[in-house]
């Protein structure tokens, strides 16, 4: 089997917070052997790099990611430019009019919590009267679409008259405009994984909405261009397929090691910023909601029935829950069945249910850069208590695993913004959101790399090289690391002198 070696390389231990000496990393397959000494000359008629004394850790996760979406999301309009509906519209207006076709226009991104007016089906409709329009907000959990795309995409229903669209029909109306031609979608997805793997990413978890995901991953992973391990999650409405196919977390589905059985994923609340989250503490806006308190998406009897029947199949249960009602009903229904996993996004857990939380096993699976968006949104509406938000040190020091991820294309999948958020809790510049709940650069990494703390000899050859010793950088600065190589199932995926 032909080698690679790395010369030169200082290995990062994130648990310890140390560098070692320079030694040689022998890549052979998928995996990693370690030279006690540098040599000259890469053996096994391999290639060599020269690293130079540059620094080596663990390749960097995303834990949460709707891959087809955010490969989508990086080839269509970004609404998040917009400061307002109005000045959405016009932006939208002048797409058309520069290429009046009749292929829908997506734009996705919308921060509409910020806007000073409301958008409505009628000012897409103003846009055009024939040519789907479809505006997604940024948490992916609200849609505004004209009456062509409700048309287009069979949702023309009285219940839709105002042209938006919540919870589970935003999310009916993202599978139905993800339709898109096979081949294009997956050339797609491949330029987005190109960008993530110059920021580091070695492997993501695929949280995508739809049927088909595992053929779908096994055609893609086939391709020569594929640069990220992923992690395949199903939904309950593709359970019976996911348990068909035999899929089982943490399980491989590939023999060549890019793809893994995931979590089932299970929806239980909103998102903060559509006011449909599930809290205990009312709103203060109400009508913008479907409540003073939000709400639940589906019943604790619904939520356990489902968590067992996953258990049962060897799948894990990783479940959305942002408000602390939501969270905890999740955790009286993973201490009735006894079933495993995560809390997805876990932005407002109570100090009990925290406790809860660790005494269950159960790992955070938490998006940092939400807060800058939230932040917001939760001191206007809760001044009193933003305390128990984003609590990332409390969950830590309590005993709760964490792992952090995106949710793209929610934010985009970038790492660095992940991490160095996790540390101020703030933009640089700005003051900290409650600085007790920052993390140690070293927390954060560990965070990032799906919780390995060091490379071992025997292991994945997931990795990535770096010019700065990111535990040595200022806080402030670890948005703009860069990335020197990346390699990701022993792929080199990213090297910056070939990309000069």
């Amino acid at each position: 089997m032909v080698a690679m070696r790395l010369r030169n390389a200082r290995m990062l231990d994130l648990t310890r917070g140390v560098a070692g000496r320079p030694h040689d990393i022998v890549v052979s397959g998928s995996r990693l052997h370690r030279s006690e000494v540098t040599t000259t000359g890469a053996g096994d008629d391999g290639a060599e790099i020269d690293l130079q004394g540059r620094w080596v850790m663990p390749g960097l996760w995303d834990a949460h990611v709707h891959v087809d979406l955010w490969a989508m999301a990086c080839r269509w309009p970004d609404a998040g430019t917009a400061d307002s509906a109005a000045e959405l519209c016009a932006q939208l207006g002048g797409i058309d009019a520069q290429d009046p076709g009749a292929e829908p226009i997506v734009a996705m991104g919308a921060q509409h919590w910020r806007w000073p007016d409301e958008l409505d089906g009628a000012m897409l409709d103003a846009i055009s009267l024939t040519r789907p329009v479809v505006v997604v907000a940024a948490n992916l959990h609200t849609a505004w679409a004209n009456r062509a795309a409700r048309r287009h995409w069979e949702m023309d229903r009285e219940e839709f008259a105002d042209g938006i669209l919540r919870e589970k029909d935003a999310f009916m109306l993202e599978d139905r405009f993800s339709v898109v031609d096979e081949a294009l979608l997956d050339g797609w997805v491949a330029r987005a994984q190109e960008q993530a793997a110059a920021r580091g990413i070695v492997g993501v978890t695929d949280m995508q909405h739809g049927a088909g995901r595992v053929r779908t991953w096994r055609r893609r992973a086939a391709r020569p261009d594929q640069l990220l391990r992923v992690v395949i999650a199903c939904w309950a409405d593709s359970l019976d397929e996911a348990i068909e196919s035999g899929m089982r977390t943490d399980h491989p589905i590939d023999e060549a090691g890019w793809l893994r059985g995931g979590p089932l994923k299970i929806i239980s609340d909103g998102s903060f910023t559509a006011q449909t989250a599930w809290c205990t503490h009312p709103y203060g806006d109400p009508g913008r909601g479907p409540g003073p308190y939000g709400a639940p998406s589906i019943t604790h009897e619904e939520l356990a029935t489902l968590m067992s029947r996953g258990e049962l199949h060897g799948l894990q249960t990783a479940v959305h829950a942002i408000g602390d009602r939501a969270i905890g009903m999740a955790l009286d229904c993973f201490a009735e069945t006894g079933a495993t996993g995560s809390i997805e996004h876990a932005a407002a857990p109570s100090a009990s249910d925290i406790s809860r939380m660790a005494e269950l096993g159960l790992h955070a699976s938490v998006q940092p850069v939400h807060m800058l968006a939230d932040r917001e949104l939760v001191e206007e509406r809760w001044p009193a208590g933003t305390e128990r938000f984003f609590p990332l040190r409390s969950m830590l020091d309590c005993g709760v695993p964490l792992v952090f991820g995106t949710d793209a294309p929610v934010v985009p999948v970038d790492p660095w913004l992940t991490i160095q958020t996790a540390v101020l809790r703030a933009l640089p510049g700005q003051e900290a959101w409650h600085r007790r709940e920052a993390l140690s650069i070293a927390q954060a990494l560990r965070a990032s790399t799906g919780r390995i703390g060091t490379l071992v000899p025997g292991g994945h050859a997931d990795l990535i090289v770096l010019d700065e010793n990111p535990l040595e950088t200022a806080p402030e600065r670890l948005a703009r690391t860069e990335v020197f190589l990346t390699m990701s199932n022993g792929r080199l995926t990213w090297w910056a002198d070939a990309a000069v």
